[in-house]
């Protein structure tokens, strides 16, 4: 299985396994690498990457050491983004009213078989 097939696995897993309405994979820049979403991935990707980004060095900046994870909420619902190893990030789109602990449970586990699957030395360190 090449690469981007095992990642676009991983997404498929986690949309079987969690209330998901859309989710991408994204390398830290910005780019789109695979995606279960239903519009414009490729800006939903960039813009993920930036917002991650942006908290990222703001926490840094304020001695917060690196966030774990950024959410913005809505009445339509959640966008949760996560680092996904050096790489990558993760960015998801929830309902409202879904169960965020159960889909953060998910979440760190799409995000092991993400690293697995691009930086598997690192992952078998861990």
């Amino acid at each position: 299985m090449t690469t981007m097939n095992a990642l676009s696995k991983t997404l498929s897993d986690l949309h079987n396994r969690a209330a998901i309405e859309a989710s991408a994979i994204v390398s830290r820049n910005g780019v789109l690498v695979t995606a279960n979403a239903p519009k414009d991935a490729s800006t939903f990707a960039a813009m993920a990457a930036t917002m991650l980004g942006a908290a990222e060095i703001t926490a840094e900046g304020l001695n917060r050491g690196v966030p774990d994870r950024m959410i913005v909420e809505s009445r339509h619902g959640r966008l949760i983004v996560m680092g996904a190893g050096r790489k990558m990030l993760l960015a998801t789109l929830i309902e409202p009213n879904t169960n965020l602990g159960m889909v953060l449970v998910e979440l760190e586990k799409t995000i092991k078989s993400i690293v697995g699957i691009v930086e598997p030395f690192r992952a078998s360190m861990n």
